[in-house]
């Protein structure tokens, strides 16, 4: 190797030690710095802004890629007892180094914006849960983990086909290797129980959204109830909440002005250390997976148009934070940027917008889970021939278990770090073919970081895409939104207000069925006074509905006459 110095230092710490990968890290820094003056100088949209930087990235990626003749992994990395590992070798090393170097923006940003997400979650939960009043959270969120889970299922069935149909395992072995899978799937009752955070320290420090989630509602929920008899002091602690979040926003705020350089150096990284040479071989893997994200995509915006929402407007706001996705290949750094824009820039409600943007990182993501899954299983099916162990059930039986695995697996494994093994390791193993992970793996791992990229730009599309269509069901897209017409925001204030009287009801009723249920056992009330007091319980009930079909054709009126006014 063409060291500079043979030194400790210059291999370890400095990480510059031949001329290759000074001339990289040399050029790269240069236009790094040279992007950030411009940008600096140029004021452009911030979108605009990140594709350059995303341009950038992708043609220093391709130019190295060229100059070392786009290596295929036995070229790239080293062979242990015959197999190929991650492990450069010593030709590459300067291409390792180079790595380090180009990937520092890329870290930081990662860094700051993860060290941000959860204090971010935190906080939105917080401050939903402990207001006052505010109630249909819960349905709120069995429609959001609903629609997130249906279109996890139609991303399965339709990578599964496409996978099928065009034979995406023709040409490729996978041996069974006998082994058994030992992770990557849970019984869903530990799944479930795991999403109780054992430890509220170890919880705030991790990654996982869910738990994050728990935590938050939990004190949100206690704020509320201790408002009866402490309000004073729980007015401070929701006016302190909202002095935390607006301080949290504006932090975050911060590391995003860095995120067009720092996408710059995503891209580089994603191209530069791969084994790009590997597409001769894998392609069909490749482009059969972009085709099932690009047909997702598709779904998404039909989805959109189907619930009544300008799609234009959508796409004008959903188009950041799916850009962002795409470079930083995280659902959960994308996130303050996925509440912005469909808080801020859609007007949806933060009932709607807290509640399934933080949920959405981790449970029901179409493309790591249904997408991921799908070219797995077809892979699998198609790489294997007729009479062996996989072919064995049939091809209906295995798609339908398949199916089921992955809705099982959307409900938690999808969104933690290394996705791509943990999908493949738990539908795999759940299904029974645990052998087959090893084998699988080596052809889909190579070039998964590219595969990631839009893997993670469609399951933050989801989350874009099924957080206005549950508010619209719920009238929550408030007034002054461009994804409705002046028609649909007048019909928004219609549901909303049926809901609120609904919700309302619904607490009269529940303590009027207290007091009834506290009197009944009394044993100092006679027979009748209890037959009497749910007779009067019942007249109660009855009472509330009547007012409730008022308020209804109330609302309706009041409908019917904006129309006429904007009509005018």
């Amino acid at each position: 190797m063409n060291t500079l110095f043979s030194n400790k230092i210059l291999t370890d710490f400095i990480a510059i030690s031949t001329w290759q990968s000074l001339v990289v890290i040399g050029i790269f820094l240069f236009l790094q710095i040279g992007f950030w003056i411009f940008l600096k100088k140029i004021k452009i949209q911030f979108i605009y802004r990140v594709l350059s930087g995303m341009l950038l990235g992708l043609l220093f990626g391709i130019i190295v890629q060229v100059a070392i003749g786009f290596p295929d992994s036995s070229d790239l990395y080293e062979k242990i007892d015959g197999k190929v590992t991650t492990i450069f070798k010593e030709e590459y090393k300067w291409l390792e180094e180079s790595l380090i170097w180009l990937s520092l923006f890329k870290n930081i940003f990662i860094a700051g914006v993860m060290m941000m997400c959860i204090p971010i979650v935190f906080l939105a939960v917080l401050r939903i849960t402990s207001k006052v009043g505010v109630r249909g959270l819960k349905k709120i969120t069995i429609k959001g983990v609903a629609l997130l889970l249906a279109n996890v299922a139609i991303a399965f069935i339709l990578t599964f086909w496409l996978g099928y149909l065009f034979k995406v395992g023709d040409g490729l072995t996978l041996e069974n290797n006998g082994e058994i899978a030992t992770e990557g799937m849970k019984p869903i009752p530990q799944l479930i129980s795991d999403y109780i955070p054992k430890n509220i320290v170890s919880a705030l420090s991790g990654t996982l959204i869910i738990p994050i989630m728990v935590i938050a509602a939990l004190m949100g929920m206690s704020i509320r109830i201790l408002s009866k008899r402490n309000g004073p002091q729980m007015d401070k602690l929701r006016a302190g909440t909202e002095v935390a979040w607006k301080i949290s926003t504006s932090m975050m705020m911060n590391f995003m002005k860095i995120l067009p350089i720092a996408v710059m150096a995503m891209l580089a990284t994603a191209i530069v250390g791969k084994p790009i040479g590997a597409l001769a071989s894998i392609g069909k893997v490749i482009g059969i997976g972009y085709l099932a994200l690009a047909i997702c995509v598709l779904i998404l915006t039909l989805q959109i148009a189907a619930s009544g929402i300008n799609v234009k407007q959508w796409w004008k706001q959903a188009w950041t934070p799916f850009v962002q996705a795409f470079a930083t290949q995280s659902a959960l750094a994308t996130l303050p940027t996925t509440l912005t824009s469909v808080g801020e820039g859609m007007k949806v409600n933060e009932k709607a917008v807290n509640t399934i943007g933080s949920m959405s990182t981790t449970l029901g993501l179409m493309a790591c889970a249904g997408v991921q899954a799908g070219i797995t299983t077809s892979l699998l099916w198609t790489a294997n021939s007729d009479g062996d162990v996989v072919h064995s059930m049939g091809l209906l039986p295995f798609f339908l278990i398949a199916l089921i695995v992955t809705m099982v697996a959307s409900l938690g494994i999808a969104g933690t770090p290394g996705t791509a093994t943990v999908v493949t390791v738990g539908v795999l193993g759940g299904m029974g073919f645990g052998g087959f992970i090893a084998p699988v793996l080596g052809i889909i791992q190579p070039l998964d970081g590219i595969f990631d990229m839009g893997r993670t730009g469609v399951n933050v599309l989801g989350a874009n895409a099924v957080i206005p269509i549950v508010a619209k069901s719920e009238g929550l897209i408030e007034d002054g939104s461009p994804l409705l017409t002046k028609r649909l925001i007048a019909k928004q204030k219609e549901i909303r207000v049926n809901n609120e009287f609904k919700y309302l009801m619904e607490d009269e009723i529940a303590i009027e069925l207290n007091k009834k249920n506290k009197a009944i056992v009394n044993k100092e009330i006679s027979k009748d006074e209890k037959q009497k007091i749910k007779l009067d319980y019942k007249q109660f009930v009855e009472d509330k509905k009547m007012d409730f079909l008022k308020v209804k054709q109330e609302s309706k009126e009041t409908y019917k006459n904006e129309l006429i006014n904007i009509k005018k």
